[in-house]
């Protein structure tokens, strides 16, 4: 099963190769977004991102590993990996702001619209693994196409393959700890408490690409 989650993993690290290219020549030709706009994006890329990720998943089924099995870890795996870029984009904010530049403020109604998301993705993902012929379309085709030919491309399929390693443990590790602090935050707003200040002792996830679609650029991070 540790073989599945390293697939998903390397599938993931494709895709936001891809979609931040797609992302960056899409900010380039049509300049500063608004919030809708901003949220039309963030559902299309978790639309396709659950897509590749189901033909991840019903391509490596098979006798051994059944497809219900594969569904459950899968959706954690999903699950873990979009909270914690939920937790990851809270932090680049906080981050931008501390550094005085452009600041769309992570309140209450952003961090529900982008949980409600991250549910409606992992529920599509299971959905589109039982009942492939959804996602069977040309782009999604394509996507997963290309994830492939990265993968297997010389010299950066290896690299991706060690990186891969580190971002599936990553998933598993800093994603618990991300979503103990949304679901802190969710019960401080349901009580009507004020969430704790920034710590800028706090790190950002090995090899996590953080993507930011609000007003400041998108970053790359490589481990320190």
């Amino acid at each position: 099963m540790f073989k599945f989650a390293f697939l998903l993993g390397i599938v993931f690290i494709c895709f936001n190769i891809i979609w931040f290219l797609f992302s960056t020549l899409l900010k380039a030709i049509l300049g500063k977004t608004g919030n809708v706009e901003k949220y039309i994006l963030r559902i299309s890329q978790s639309y396709f991102l659950a897509s590749v990720a189901a033909l991840a998943t019903i391509n490596y089924s098979c006798p051994i590993y059944s497809i219900g099995g594969l569904v459950v870890l899968g959706s954690i795996i999903l699950f873990l990996y979009l909270i914690n870029k939920i937790e990851q984009r809270r932090k680049v904010m906080q981050f931008n702001m501390q550094l005085n530049k452009d600041y769309v403020s992570f309140n209450s109604s952003t961090l529900k619209y982008d949980v409600i998301i991250a549910i409606l993705t992992v529920c599509f993902y299971i959905y589109a693994s039982y009942y492939p012929s959804c996602v069977q379309n040309g782009v999604n085709d394509w996507l997963y196409a290309s994830i492939n030919s990265l993968y297997n491309a010389f010299f950066i399929g290896w690299i991706i393959g060690i990186i891969g390693v580190f971002f599936i443990i990553s998933i598993f590790m800093k994603g618990f700890i991300s979503f103990q602090l949304i679901y802190r935050q969710f019960s401080e707003m349901i009580n009507g408490k004020k969430a704790p200040a920034f710590d800028e002792n706090e790190g950002f996830t090995d090899f996590e690409i953080v993507e930011e679609d609000d007003e400041s650029d998108h970053y790359i991070e490589d481990k320190e």
